[in-house]
C-alpha cells in the first residue's frame, strides 16, 4: 500500500472529493468513528452537486438505506490513524479505496483525486463494502454515472469571454507552419490517441486548433469542431503535466469558447469531459444526464 502519511503534499482532491471527505467523517462520527467505504458512498450521495445530485436523483432512497447500514457497522480491530484530510481513524479497507484511487489518477496521467475515482474504487475493490451492502446496490449503474467520461454542455447565448488576471500563458491559433510542434507535443504527452482529432483540425479549412506558449515552447493545445469533425464538439484539450493547475487549461478553453460563439453556434458540447469539475467551475458547463 501506498503511505498516505502526507497526502496533501502528495497530490490534490478536488473540492467536491473534500466535501465528500467531511460528509463521510461526520458521518462515522454517529457510530464508532472509523472511516469505511461506506461512509464515502454516503457522503457522496450527500453531496449534490454535479454526477453527485444526478446519483441521489436515480436512487433517492440509497441514502437511508446505507445510513441504516453504517449504523450498524461494528468497530474493526484492523484500523490505521487518521491522516490528512481525515482525523478520523480508517479501516484498512478505505485505505485500500484511497491507495486505489490514487494509482488510478496516475495511470490515467491526472493530478487530482476526484469522487468517479473513488467511487470506481469502492465498487471494483472485493472487500470494500459487504456482501448485504452490495445487494443494495445497482453496480454497473453507479459506475455508469459516476466512473465513466460524461457528455456536458455549455450555452453560448449569454457567453463573454472572462477577464483572466495574469494569464500565464501566450495562447495563439494554430496554423501549418506550427503542425510538426503541435503533433510532436500532443505525440510525447498524450500518446496517439488524440493525433486523428488533430489531424482532422490542421486538415480543416477553418482549423480551430489553439496553442498555449510560455516562454516560446508548447505547454497546452484545445481545439473544437476535430472530433470526427463533428461540429460544435469542444475537445480534445491538453496541458503539459507539469504546467497544469496554473490556469492555462481555462486560457485555451475560453479561447475556443468565444471562437465556437463568434462561429454562430448556440451550445457547445463537451465530449466525454473527464474533470467535470474544472469545466463546471471554468464554464459553468453542465453535466448531460444519462435518464
Amino acid at each position: 500500500m501506498n503511505d498516505h502519511s502526507g497526502m496533501e503534499n502528495k497530490f490534490k482532491h478536488t473540492e467536491r472529493t473534500l466535501r465528500i471527505f467531511t460528509y463521510a467523517e461526520t458521518e462515522a462520527k454517529k457510530t464508532n468513528s472509523v472511516i469505511y467505504p461506506i461512509h464515502l458512498l454516503i457522503g457522496t450521495l450527500i453531496e449534490r452537486t454535479g454526477v453527485c445530485r444526478e446519483l441521489h436523483s436515480k436512487y433517492p432512497d440509497l441514502l437511508d438505506v446505507l445510513t441504516e447500514h453504517s449504523l450498524k457497522k461494528q468497530p474493526s480491530s484492523e484500523q490505521i490513524p487518521g491522516c490528512p484530510p481525515f482525523s478520523c481513524p480508517l479501516s484498512i479497507s478505505t485505505k485500500q479505496v484511497l491507495d486505489h484511487a490514487f494509482q488510478a489518477m496516475e495511470r490515467y496521467n491526472q493530478v487530482y483525486i476526484n469522487e468517479g475515482l473513488i467511487i470506481n474504487a469502492i465498487i471494483k475493490l472485493p472487500e470494500a463494502l459487504t456482501t448485504s451492502v452490495k445487494d443494495v446496490l445497482d453496480m454497473e449503474g453507479i459506475l455508469g454515472i459516476m466512473s465513466v467520461p460524461r457528455d456536458m454542455i455549455v450555452p453560448l447565448k449569454n457567453y463573454s469571454f472572462p477577464y483572466m488576471k495574469n494569464s500565464k500563458a501566450d495562447v495563439r491559433k494554430a496554423d501549418n507552419d506550427l503542425a510538426p510542434s503541435l503533433i510532436d507535443f500532443v505525440r510525447s504527452n498524450f500518446g496517439q490517441a488524440w493525433l486523428d482529432s488533430i489531424n482532422n483540425g490542421l486538415r480543416n479549412e477553418k482549423n480551430q486548433i489553439y496553442i498555449a506558449y510560455i516562454n516560446g515552447k508548447i505547454v497546452g493545445f484545445a481545439c473544437f469542431d476535430s472530433v470526427q469533425n463533428k461540429k460544435g464538439v469542444f475537445g480534445p484539450m491538453g496541458t503539459a503535466k507539469t504546467e497544469r493547475a496554473k490556469g492555462i487549461g481555462t486560457q485555451l478553453l475560453h479561447h475556443c469558447l468565444h471562437a465556437m460563439k463568434e462561429t454562430g453556434y448556440e451550445y457547445a458540447i463537451i465530449s466525454e469531459a473527464g474533470p467535470l469539475e474544472f469545466y463546471e467551475k471554468a464554464c459553468s458547463a453542465l453535466v448531460i444526464p444519462t435518464f
